[in-house]
């Protein structure tokens, strides 16, 4: 993790230094107001703060922001669920007016259950993990 992060551009300090501002507030609206409100909370603030993306690789912003969050979400005194990383790399990135579904998946069996989310650009999973789309059945 700290090689990764030795490996920062200018843009992923950035986005891991207000990752670990944003992760937070996300966290304590989600407690207090729940999920609706919360993912409501993080589309209008990304659209107010709408500024184009200026780089002509798309894809390749989208995966270095998703790993300055994933960074960021590991490096927190707090816990910082899937849902909670998801839903700033969905802040930053609607920011910059790049479109993204925010997934939110279960498994179970025998007994078990889990849930998990993640955020997908073009079918492409961002943060959450590679498999994610295979390894839950996704609700939203």
């Amino acid at each position: 993790m700290l090689k990764t992060a030795l490996s920062f551009n200018r843009a992923q300090w950035r986005h891991f230094g207000a990752a670990l501002v944003l992760l937070p507030r996300i966290d304590l609206r989600l407690r207090r107001l729940g999920y609706a409100a919360t993912r409501e909370w993080i589309d209008s603030e990304a659209a107010k703060a709408f500024k184009p993306l200026v780089s002509p690789d798309e894809m390749a912003f989208c995966r270095e922001t998703a790993v300055a969050v994933s960074v960021a979400g590991r490096r927190t005194l707090w816990r910082t669920s899937c849902l909670r990383q998801a839903l700033a790399l969905r802040y930053f990135l609607g920011r910059r007016g790049i479109e993204t579904e925010l997934r939110i998946g279960v498994r179970g069996g025998q007994g078990e259950f889990a849930a998990h989310a993640w955020v997908e650009k073009n079918g492409a999973v961002l943060i959450g993990g590679e498999y994610a789309g295979e390894r839950y059945v996704a609700l939203t």
